[in-house]
């Protein structure tokens, strides 16, 4: 970057921000103000000093914002304008350390409907314009906006009769009204002051400048290229307090707005890798089988990804995007917003995306924005979108660029597209470091001591915006020199809708769409109550009835938020008397956990896990069964959560068998398998098992009959506190079965290999049934052991782990050396404490399986050309097959020190 771009860029952004928006809904039983109005509340760390902005936005309620300083001081606003009933707007400065609170409410008792508040800290300068407050003061004295005529030059004057911004400069404010993809053009020019431009979107958006060039104080420019259709305010000011003058403002567009059409296309003007389409749903249009209208649009992969994102003020818009092979991906609500959603798409570089615009409830109709990012040929596509880590090594010296304030300053930069997460550390030991990040639009993140000491500054980001970030590297006080370290981290999430444990849903878009995957927490349309400033060891009461919102496949939920902090723990538990309660709590990112039955109570639900991440959580409370509905409770703690379970046994035994060299007709010889058996044992040991309570028998002693000779000891010398382990590695295979059995109707038995004969799957159950432990974990690691599950999980307090369904052959893991994943995955998730995802020193079935299962997803590709089972070398993949049987989720199964 060139000193004149990299100082006009870094003017433009001081000082930074932190941006959070919640959405959240004023309702019966919230809290009220003396004179009768709803109020939510939120509290806000900040320090003596700090830009604090708020911006209130509903469509439903005349909106009220109050915010309280540390001091106690108060401060509050109806309208952002005169004119301007649904935003109401605050900037102040922070008088002193402590939190700023901030009071949603109604301009009158007993309003009540969803809401959206941005809350933004350490911002550059935010717009507050005219509007009464109930003390009667004006936060701005400005007139209302005026209309900008395109290409006609505008003559003003800042002067004392103006409207002023919180901190004291005078403004003036415009309105132009743009579509989606249009490019406006603002140059700025004063002889008698400093002039400074400030843009905000219809969404709250905002983009500024003060000079265009380095050392021109005379000039200011902004360009911006419109992601939605609506009116674009302007703000002419000053860059000091109390500066007056005359000024010039042109305001130009380019791109020729545009009647709807059945494709999407360039606009002039615009990159010319996005594409855009305005349109309205209305009565008449093509209809889904649920009665939504929706408009129909496509576009052609491109091998990269590509971003989708629909807009409305009119309705509550709702995202479909179908992939060539017929998947779907859908999305309602983007970070909560009740008039965006947006999906973010990995192509492949052939094949047809279709494009499906509709509404989240029947009937809804209005205009809308349909922005498609990321479409252009390969010669205009943005740059490769950072993965991976990126490690660079540099040095703040004196001939380095400099901010305003004396710091020297190096930069980087990446592309990102939304979706993603990236961590960035920044370290050094010659100086206190402060680190920046720059979005393509919006505010600047910043960080000084994040790393939890000086010279460690760390930012984790969801990005929400395609395009090029920055990254400012400098210190904290001026002048400071030496070497330091930056480390970027990148993870890409793409399109994919966030898994959770509730039967499939399905939208049905008239045919040319398949089965719609889970609908996410994350993307349920509000009502949704923000329940302020939860300390995470509060009891909140609730009810489901018929006025809450519905998933799709018919149940009432309300939904809850907290801010949560990564690493630590937290526990959940829902509990009703009048239904079946379902609790879900999903992560920033959309990660999402659920339980239905806690212990196999149908009244509790319990969620419990190490916060993946820090930012704002969901909890959904819902019920099992679509209608259902009563009060409940919701209970959240972290004094309690992830104590273990006491362990229900004394002791842990086990039989190990694995078998390598074969000395039977038709089975050949199998790699790693015998160690697969001694390496599972040595895992047993390590979570707690005597080394002589490990029966081991590999390859000539692996006989049926020295099996059952195992089981016979173990049962003589055990009792129900005895944790019982069985482990097999090697053969398998499938037998038909002369008798019809109805608990398994495909008319096979499944089988293990012994040395000198098969053992069958109900004779394998016959044998666990001979023990007296109460707890029996069985892991079979061969071809089409996952049948055995039916047969042998049939009893209270088994659980077994299959390395393949039962038609599916599985895979020799011989990059691992091992005879098999599960094998080598089971013992690294015990001896190496793997599994223990919360570090409390116990694994429950659920960390296991979750283990393992993001083992599977990561390193099996395939069954490869080395299989267990030579003569059925199939093209399917394995899959883990995990039945936990009567054992809860949070059960204590292994205890690792």
């Amino acid at each position: 970057m060139s000193r004149t771009l990299l100082l006009v860029v870094l003017l433009a952004l001081a000082p930074a921000a932190l941006a959070q928006t919640y959405s959240g809904t004023l309702e019966r039983g919230d809290d009220t103000l003396d004179s009768g109005e709803y109020r939510d509340s939120y509290a806000v760390p900040v320090r003596r000093g700090d830009r604090v902005s708020a911006v209130l936005t509903s469509r439903d309620f005349d909106p009220y914002l109050v915010v309280i300083q540390p001091s106690g001081e108060q401060d509050d606003n109806d309208d952002c304008t005169t004119d301007d009933l649904q935003r109401s707007c605050l900037d102040l400065v922070a008088d002193a350390d402590g939190s700023v609170r901030v009071l949603v409410t109604s301009y009158a008792a007993g309003e009540t409907g969803p809401y959206r508040l941005e809350i933004t800290v350490g911002a550059g300068r935010r717009i507050v314009a005219s509007g009464a407050s109930r003390s009667g003061d004006r936060s701005g004295r400005g007139a209302p906006a005026t209309p900008l005529r395109l290409g006609e030059p505008v003559d003003g004057a800042l002067g004392a009769d103006d409207g002023t911004i919180r901190t004291g400069e005078y403004a003036d404010a415009f309105t132009v009204d743009l579509r989606a993809g249009q490019r406006l053009d603002l140059d700025l020019t004063s002889r008698d002051f400093d002039p400074y431009l400030l843009t905000t979107s219809p969404s709250g958006d905002q983009d500024d400048n003060d000079d265009c060039s380095e050392g021109d104080t005379s000039r200011s420019c902004l360009s911006l290229v419109a992601d939605q259709s609506g009116s674009y305010r302007v703000v002419v000011t000053s860059y000091a307090p109390g500066e007056t003058g005359r000024y010039r403002l042109t305001a130009t567009a380019s791109g020729v707005p545009r009647e709807t059409t059945a494709g999407l296309r360039p606009v002039r003007g615009g990159s010319p890798s996005t594409r855009y389409e305005s349109g309205t749903l209305a009565s008449g249009d093509a209809t889904l089988r649920t009665g939504e209208h929706s408009a129909r649009f496509s576009f052609e992969g491109t091998g990269g990804p590509v971003t989708v994102d629909l807009r409305s003020r009119d309705f509550d818009p709702y995202l479909i995007v179908t992939l060539p092979s017929g998947e779907q991906l859908d999305n309602d609500d983007y970070e909560g917003a009740l008039d965006r959603s947006l999906l973010v798409v990995d192509t492949e570089p052939s094949g047809t995306y279709a494009v499906i615009v509709t509404s989240y409830a029947a009937g809804e109709t209005g205009a809308y924005d349909l922005t498609i990012d990321g479409v252009g040929t390969a010669t205009t596509v943005a740059s490769p979108v950072a993965q991976g880590v990126r490690q660079e090594r540099g040095r703040l010296d004196r001939d380095d660029e400099t901010l305003r304030s004396g710091e020297f300053v190096d930069t980087y930069t990446f592309d990102g597209v939304p979706g993603q997460r990236i961590a960035i550390d920044l370290t050094s030991d010659a100086f206190d470091t402060y680190l920046l990040v720059s979005p393509p639009r919006g505010a600047t993140l910043e960080d000084d001591d994040g790393g939890g000491r000086v010279g460690h500054s760390r930012l984790e980001m969801d990005l929400t915006e395609p395009g090029s970030y920055t990254v400012f590297v400098t210190s904290y006080a001026a002048g400071e020199t030496g070497a330091y370290a930056l480390s970027m981290d990148f993870t890409q999430r793409f399109g994919a809708t966030p898994e959770g444990g509730r039967p499939p849903v399905t939208r049905d878009v008239g045919g040319d769409a398949g089965p719609v995957p889970p609908t996410a927490p994350g993307s349920y349309r509000p009502p949704t109550r923000r329940v302020a400033d939860w300390t995470l060891a509060e009891t909140l009461r609730g009810e489901l009835d018929a006025t809450d919102a519905r998933l799709a496949s018919g149940e009432y939920h309300e939904v809850h938020t907290f801010e949560g902090e990564a690493g630590e723990p937290i526990r959940t538990e829902m509990a009703s008397d009048r239904f079946d309660t379902y609790l879900i709590v999903t992560a920033p990112s959309g990660q999402q956990v659920d339980n239905d039955d806690a212990d196999g109570d149908a009244t509790r639900s319990v969620v419990e896990f190490v916060m993946p991440e820090t930012g704002r959580y969901r909890i959904t409370a819902t019920s099992y069964r679509a209608g259902e509905t009563g009060p409940y409770t919701i209970r959240m703690t972290q004094a309690d959560a992830l104590v273990p379970d006491p362990a229900p046994f004394d002791r842990i035994v086990g039989v190990f068998v694995g078998i390598s060299d074969y000395d039977r007709p038709g089975l050949p010889d199998l790699r790693y398998t015998a160690q697969d058996a001694v390496t599972t044992r040595d895992a047993m040991i390590a979570a707690g098992m005597d080394p002589s309570d490990g029966i081991l028998l590999t390859d000539a002693e692996a006989t049926v009959a020295n099996v059952e000779r195992a089981f016979r000891e173990l049962a003589r010398r055990t009792d129900a506190r005895t944790q019982f382990v069985f482990f097999f590695s090697g053969h398998g295979a499938q037998y038909a079965r002369p008798t019809a059995q109805r608990e398994d109707p495909d008319g096979k038995d499944e089988s293990i290999e012994l040395f000198d004969a098969a053992l069958l799957d109900d004779a394998l159950d016959g044998l666990l049934g001979r023990l007296p432990a109460v707890r029996q974990l069985i892991v079979l690691d061969a071809c089409f052991s996952g049948g055995f599950a039916k047969d042998i999980i049939t009893q209270p307090g088994r659980m077994g782990l299959f390395s393949s369904e039962e038609d599916i052959v599985s895979a020799v893991a011989v990059k691992f050396e091992a005879g098999g994943y599960l094998s080598r995955f089971f013992a690294d998730g015990i001896a190496g404490r793997q599994a223990d995802a919360d570090a409390n020193g116990a694994v429950t079935p659920l960390e296991l399986s979750q283990y393992l299962l993001d083992r599977y997803t990561s390193d099996v590709r395939g069954t490869g050309r080395e299989m267990i089972v030579s003569r059925a070398t199939r093209p399917e993949h394995q899959h883990l097959v995990v039945d936990r049987g009567s054992l809860g989720l949070y059960d204590t199964l292994f205890l690792v020190p």
